[in-house]
């Protein structure tokens, strides 16, 4: 592929498009946790502005280098197109196909930042000011609302805790930008500020999450860099276990114990027993159904249905509409069919974060060592809770993809050495 062309570059007006740009990038991520709304959003606003630009060079930009991206294109169209038809054959409203239809429109945020080019140090700061924010908001809620487990504004602790701490491994990803000047600091506080708004909201499962990102961690801001992010990670977990007030060690030491009770006794009372229930379940129904699962709204009938049988226990897990695991959710409810997608969604942005990270230009690595965090941070979060079933998490997820496929996307050398062709001359 070639170098872009000026056709695929911003013709009039470039500095105020940029600004715009550069204000949405700054935007998203800041009120992504700190708002209700903030999401959605300026999802609607990148995709008017896709709209209105589509004629003025963004469009062709899309046909030039829409082969880049076009796995992660099949991915989310793909998936949209799969929902619509099951709503169609089982006669649901569309309704049913608003989370992958917002799924599908977030390819639009690609060619936004691709096309328009915004400095990726905007979004940096956004998120790092978000990521404390929602700390912020996650101790008033703990010490003036006094509730166990803050939740933010995504009305579900499990939610707000992974994306928050996902947000604050994400903030290491600016560091190599920030070598110098006061900002060095602002990401090990947003990781702080992130671990602390997960351990408030009471969400162990997520923790799972940050093994699994330390050897991305140490690849992305260096083996120093990441020991001193370690270090206070580890001192902020020792910290907050210890204390009391927190409940945190209580709640680990009851994982623990659940998890033997189960086994020996099986006590599905406890939340973990809970979730050991709906694994339990979500098999059985994958093994009845392989092929296309009991169907995406039919998850808790059919719960009721097997302890009608005798196949499970009376307990709290009869009450649940999910499986709180993608994979054995996907398969219970959509069967192979739709775990093939789940598959698509994670690995089609996976393989091309890989692909960029490889290239080795120094200004690609940054934003494709993020897209490599948010996929696997949802990997790890997907083993607890079914993150592609509440809208926010799916849109969270998108968004982030798409952005941090679009700020790779803006290099003319990844452009061309990723497809294959030579590097552009000096």
């Amino acid at each position: 592929m070639h170098v872009p062309s000026s056709s695929a570059m911003p013709r009039k007006s470039p500095d105020r498009r940029q600004q715009f740009a550069a204000v949405a990038m700054f935007v998203m991520p800041a009120m992504a946790m700190t708002t209700s709304f903030g999401m959605t959003m300026i999802q609607l606003l990148i995709l008017f502005a896709a709209g209105w630009w589509a004629r003025n060079g963004l469009a062709d930009w899309y046909r030039q280098h829409g082969s880049q991206f076009a796995w992660v294109s099949a991915a989310f169209g793909g998936y949209f197109l799969l929902s619509l038809l099951r709503a169609l054959l089982s006669h649901k409203g569309m309704n049913a196909v608003d989370g992958p239809l917002r799924m599908l429109l977030a390819l639009s945020c690609i060619g936004f930042v691709g096309w328009l080019r915004p400095q990726i140090h905007y979004f940096w700061l956004g998120l790092c000011i978000g990521t404390i924010g929602a700390s912020l908001l996650a101790l008033m809620q703990r010490l003036l609302l006094e509730m166990d487990r803050v939740e933010g504004y995504a009305h579900h602790p499990i939610t707000f805790g992974n994306l928050a701490l996902a947000m604050g491994v994400l903030s290491l990803c600016a560091l190599p930008g920030w070598r110098k000047g006061g900002l060095v600091v602002l990401p090990f506080l947003s990781l702080s500020a992130g671990i602390l708004a997960s351990i408030l909201s009471g969400s162990r499962g997520g923790w799972v999450a940050l093994p699994l990102l330390a050897p991305l961690l140490w690849l992305a801001v260096g083996a120093r860099r990441a020991g001193y992010a370690a270090v206070a990670a580890l001192g902020l977990l020792a910290l907050i276990y210890v204390l009391p007030e927190s409940g945190v060690g209580p709640r680990v030491q009851g994982a623990v114990l659940a998890v033997s009770d189960y086994l020996t006794k099986q006590d599905a009372s406890t939340t973990v027993g809970v979730r050991l229930e709906l694994y339990k379940a979500a098999w059985i129904m994958f093994r009845e159904h392989p092929w296309l699962g009991v169907g995406r709204d039919q998850f808790q009938p059919e719960l009721l249905q097997l302890a009608a049988q005798g196949q499970l226990q009376a307990s709290p897990a009869l009450q649940y509409s999910s499986a709180h695991n993608d994979a054995l959710h996907f398969l219970a409810t959509g069967g192979i069919l739709d775990f093939s997608f789940l598959i698509l969604l994670y690995g089609a942005p996976f393989a091309f974060f890989l692909r960029a990270w490889r290239s080795a230009d120094p200004v690609v690595r940054p934003p494709a060592m993020a897209g490599l965090i948010i996929v696997i941070s949802f990997i790890a979060f997907g083993l607890t809770d079914v993150m592609f079933w509440l809208m926010m998490t799916k849109v969270f997820y998108v968004m982030m993809v798409c952005v941090f496929i679009g700020f790779c996307l803006q290099t003319p050398h990844f452009l061309c050495v990723g497809s294959g062709g030579e590097k552009p001359s000096k």
